[in-house]
């Protein structure tokens, strides 16, 4: 998953990075926090700015119903947070905002995202830490590095229509744009090959034209 940050308090980046919870982008300023909206895709972004055109022109920039957007400003007016709650930001917070109180805001968003283990279909167990999936009958499949990680995705995303290859690039890749989309079709052959063998199974589904998602 990936996190656009300005003006956060270190501790709560770091945290998130130590755990290898986000590929965590962090914006030198308010200028490069609305670019970056633009060109690529976050699960979430925070940003410290008590600005609203500078908020707007972020919500401007995003899908709202992928990407949670929290603000962090000082003594927000009602005007100013029902505003930007109708234009699709997820939440806005007063200024200062506890560390605790704020990973567990960003927890409650991607709950899945801070779990070891990620259960499917009540058979299968995804288990983040040793990187394996495995089944009810202790069958396990061991995906290491991009290949586990976009399987993950894909889980924890499973509830969605589809999951394009630019998505999987650009959440699953520290620069993206360095990286062709094929290397996900790799990727893909690669968990379905594994799901055949040790399961009989295969619960990826391609999407003509649009990517990539979970059988339900």
């Amino acid at each position: 998953m990936r996190l656009l940050s300005y003006n956060i308090d270190e501790k709560i980046i770091e945290h998130l990075e130590e755990n290898n919870l986000y590929i965590i982008d962090v914006a030198e300023d308010m200028d490069d926090a609305i670019y970056h909206s633009k060109v690529r895709y976050y699960n979430m972004i925070l940003v410290n700015s008590s600005n609203y055109y500078d908020c707007k022109d972020i919500l401007d920039n995003i899908n709202c119903r992928f990407t949670a957007v929290i603000f962090i400003c000082d003594e927000p007016s009602k005007e100013f947070q029902l505003d930007l709650l109708k234009n699709g930001a997820m939440d806005i917070l007063q200024s200062p905002v506890s560390t605790k109180y704020l990973l567990t805001k960003i927890e409650s968003i991607h709950r899945e995202n801070f779990q070891e283990n990620i259960l499917y279909k009540d058979k299968f167990i995804v288990n983040m830490k040793d990187e394996q999936l495995f089944d009810d009958n202790e069958n396990v499949v061991n995906l290491k590095g991009k290949s586990f990680s976009i399987l993950a995705y894909l889980l924890k995303n499973r509830h969605r229509g589809s999951i394009s290859k630019d998505e999987l690039l650009q959440t699953n890749w520290e620069e993206p744009e360095m990286v062709s989309d094929n290397v996900i079709e790799v990727n893909i052959n690669l968990i379905r090959n594994a799901l055949k063998k040790e399961f009989d199974d295969n619960f990826i589904e391609t999407i003509r034209h649009r990517g990539y998602k979970i059988v339900s």
